[in-house]
Parts: C-alpha cells; sequence; structure tokens
C-alpha cells in the first residue's frame, strides 16, 4: 500500500490509486496474497511494484503509465494458488484479471485503463506472453517484422503490435516479475530458491538457479541497470 501511495502523489488517475490501494488493503488482510511460505506471496508481489515503479522512474516514465505499471505488478499475481505452469497457458493471470475487475469496476477505472491493465498482466505469462511482449517491443523499436497475434494468444495482447509505448511497459513489467526471482543478494535468492522448491514440491539446486539467471541476463532488454548485480550473484552461485 505505501507503494501505491507514494505514485498516487504524482498521478491524475485517481480511480486507478483507489483501486490499487483497495487491492493492497485486502492482500494486506490475507485476501488474494498466495501463500505466506511459498514464492508468490505478498513480498513477491512488493518486490514487483517496486522493480517497476524503480525501472519506470529510470526510463522517466509519466506518472499515469508509473501507475498503471505499479497497479499491474499489484494485480499480476492475485489469487494465485502456487500452481507450476501446467498445459493451459493464461489462466493464472486470467484468474488475477477476474479477481481485479470488482475493484477496477468499484473505484470506476475507465474501459481504456482496464483494457491497458489487461495487457500488462497477460504480457506477464512466461511462456507466450512474455515473448510475445518481446517480439513486439522489438519491431516497434528496430522496424524488423515481428511476430503476430495468433489465434493462441489472448486477443488484448494485440494491442502490443500497434502500441509502442504499451509494449515497452509490457517488456518492462516482465522484467520487473522476473528480476526478484534471480536476487539482490545472494541470500536474499537463495530464500527466494528455497520458497519456490516449497511452492512446486521439488527440489532446485545450484544448476537450476545458474540456468535461470543466465537466461535472464540474456533476455533482459529495459532493465540493464541490473545486469552488474545479476553477474556477481551469478558468480557467487557457481564457485
Amino acid at each position: 500500500a505505501p507503494v501505491l501511495v507514494d505514485v498516487q502523489t504524482e498521478a491524475a488517475a485517481a480511480p486507478l490509486a483507489r483501486a490499487g490501494a483497495a487491492i493492497a488493503r485486502d492482500i494486506d488482510r490475507g485476501v488474494g496474497g498466495g501463500g505466506e511460505s511459498g514464492y508468490h506471496n505478498p513480498q513477491h508481489f512488493l518486490e514487483v511494484m517496486l522493480s517497476a515503479l524503480y525501472l519506470a522512474r529510470l526510463h522517466k516514465l509519466a506518472p499515469e503509465r508509473t501507475q498503471r505499471l505499479v497497479t499491474a505488478g499489484l494485480i499480476h499475481d492475485f489469487h494465485h494458488d502456487g500452481s507450476r505452469l501446467g498445459a493451459e497457458p493464461f489462466r493464472l493471470e486470467t484468474l488475477a484479471l477476474q479477481k481485479a475487475r470488482p475493484y477496477l469496476q468499484a473505484a470506476a477505472v475507465d474501459a481504456a485503463q482496464c483494457h491497458k491493465l489487461e495487457t500488462l498482466v497477460l504480457a506477464t505469462e512466461p511462456r507466450a506472453g512474455v515473448p510475445f511482449a518481446r517480439a513486439c517491443w522489438n519491431r516497434h523499436r528496430t522496424g524488423a517484422a515481428g511476430e503476430v497475434p495468433s489465434a493462441a494468444l489472448p486477443r488484448a495482447l494485440e494491442h502490443l503490435s500497434h502500441d509502442a509505448d504499451l509494449a515497452f511497459d509490457a517488456v518492462l513489467l516482465a522484467e520487473a516479475d522476473v528480476l526478484p526471482s534471480v536476487g539482490l543478494t545472494l541470500e536474499h535468492a537463495e530464500t527466494l530458491q528455497a520458497r519456490l522448491a516449497a511452492e512446486w514440491g521439488t527440489p532446485l539446486g545450484r544448476a537450476d538457479k545458474l540456468q535461470f539467471t543466465d537466461r535472464m541476463i540474456a533476455e533482459i532488454a529495459v532493465a540493464q541497470f541490473f545486469i552488474p548485480n545479476m553477474l556477481r550473484l551469478r558468480q557467487a552461485y557457481a564457485e
């Protein structure tokens, strides 16, 4: 909730601020915050929000975009059930949006804002959403031919094909989502690894962490500020 209040002082989109604050209050009360002992818990929500806020300010985004990103970071795992990625893509992201919708409606968040929030949250889905967001942003950035929406993707992701700012924001949020997974310090990284192993019910070792960290270092597009620290963590894990 303090993160949302901080952004709210800068933004003119009061309905979005009210909706986010209401969701945050319920999470603080134990509603929709996942399991306390697992990886997807209120701490993860907060770390994603803080990462999104920092990256938005680093890139000097306008207050309304910043607030939307922070709110999407809060929503993206709302009511996460602790399950691993299953056969049904976008299930957890769709669940989060369904659970967030009453808060958005109660705060009178307008349809355009809701559509952008939906796009951002769906773009955090790691198997199809994130790669598509990256392809769209790369096309906007370089002019190179990129992927086009297919029947396998939710219709809301089509917005990324023609809205360069939203595509950038989607990549930013996706990277804000994985930065906490890598960790800030070795102790933090190992705590997160243990929580993820407990949530998944499977052991995760150093090789798993190194593989994940290497993939993130290779994929990072807008959060380059964090790469030196990621490299230090990788070295610590490799030793």
